[in-house]
């Protein structure tokens, strides 16, 4: 009887497919890279205003 080995590759298989779906289920709307508030820009990084 190969159950076992049946029973572990379900599994085995099961996690991968877990897997694949986690990463094709990350919502893509949202930047995965948001900038942090507190940390200091640098000068010239400034968008210019309006010349009057």
């Amino acid at each position: 009887m190969a159950i076992r080995p049946l029973i572990f590759g379900i599994l085995f298989v099961s996690v991968f497919v877990v897997i694949i779906l986690s990463m094709i289920w990350v919502d893509k709307s949202h930047p995965v890279h948001q900038p942090d508030p507190l940390s200091p820009t640098a000068p010239g990084a400034a968008t210019p205003g309006q010349v009057q």
